[in-house]
């Protein structure tokens, strides 16, 4: 069978391998340029896949890390103001032993609740601590002051301190299934069953002030103080290893999601970065193969054609 091969037929391979040639050219100077050789399905299937999972670990992991470094500024800062609040306690004891263990006058006992009023005002502070901004002592109700003066004495000190915050603790998502909790309850904290911290020390400043108590008895009272003072310090120490704990986890599981996410990026950057060194030649490739068919199609096709494709 006879075939006949037009000049129609020559300028349409001719046009379809030049356009083929340059879609090449411009791909590998877009590799070049963007960094990036595969940014769509097509551009590859299989490693396109790939890439999705990869960057999907990557967001996922970033914002558990993100939440990992929140939730470890709230932990330090609750731990550095629990470990406050124990040494105000122990300086109360202190105080506590002090005014038992000698013979004051009047005076002496109440330089000595003027100290408890000092210390129990320091307390109030810590209670009502933040981070960033946010109550650390107020569970999930971490936007207003958790701790207030609730009554006071007939000379205007406090008589009693109120908790407002919530009842829940606050907690970040560290990981697909486990979370940690951020801001504590303070009433569960400052004011726990025989460990109240504030009604200690409002208890032990009133027996201070107390001139109605007999010398022997007011001794007594105040000595009895020591022992729930104690139990109030180890309840702030209890909280404090419970939050030390957590940022001890928190630190672990943070290495192993570095590990992740660099394992993930690398992944992504090998599937899906350019190599450069191959682009660069594949790209001559391309325009030495563009400028071989100009110059055959150039014998082979009328000139206008070629005035046609420039």
């Amino acid at each position: 069978m006879n075939v006949r091969v037009t000049n129609q037929t020559q300028s349409a391979n001719a046009v379809y391998f030049l356009r083929q040639q340059a879609g090449e050219a411009a791909r590998f100077q877009d590799q070049l340029s963007s960094g990036l050789k595969v940014k769509v399905a097509s551009d590859n299937p299989a490693a396109f896949a790939s890439v999705t999972q990869s960057l999907a670990i990557s967001r996922r992991t970033g914002t558990y890390q993100q939440t990992i470094n929140d939730a470890t500024a709230d932990l330090n800062t609750g731990v550095s103001s629990l470990v406050d609040a124990g040494q105000v306690v122990a300086k109360a004891k202190q105080l506590a032993i002090s005014a038992a263990n000698s013979g004051n006058d009047t005076s002496e006992y109440e330089a000595y609740a003027s100290e408890v009023d000092s210390l129990l005002n320091q307390m109030l502070d810590i209670a009502n601590r933040q981070s960033d901004g946010r109550y650390l002592f107020g569970g999930t109700a971490d936007g207003a002051k958790p701790f207030r003066v609730g009554t006071l004495t007939p000379g205007g000190k406090p008589a009693s301190i109120a908790y407002d915050g919530a009842a829940e603790r606050a907690s970040g998502r560290i990981g697909p299934s486990q979370t940690v909790d951020t801001k504590y309850v303070g009433s569960q904290v400052f004011q726990a069953a025989g460990a109240d911290v504030f009604a200690e020390l409002i208890g032990l400043r009133d027996d201070l002030r107390d001139t109605s108590l007999p010398s022997g008895t007011k001794a007594k009272a105040i000595s009895d103080r020591i022992g729930t003072l104690d139990a109030a310090q180890k309840q702030l120490g209890s909280v404090t290893g419970e939050q030390s704990a957590a940022l001890a986890g928190m630190e672990a599981l943070q290495e192993r999601l570095v590990d992740l996410k660099l394992n993930a990026d690398s992944r992504v950057t090998e599937l899906s970065g350019t190599d450069y060194a191959e682009a660069v030649v594949k790209l001559k490739e391309q325009e030495a193969a563009y400028q071989a068919t100009l110059g055959v199609t150039g014998r082979l096709i009328q000139p206008s054609l070629l005035d046609f494709i420039r």
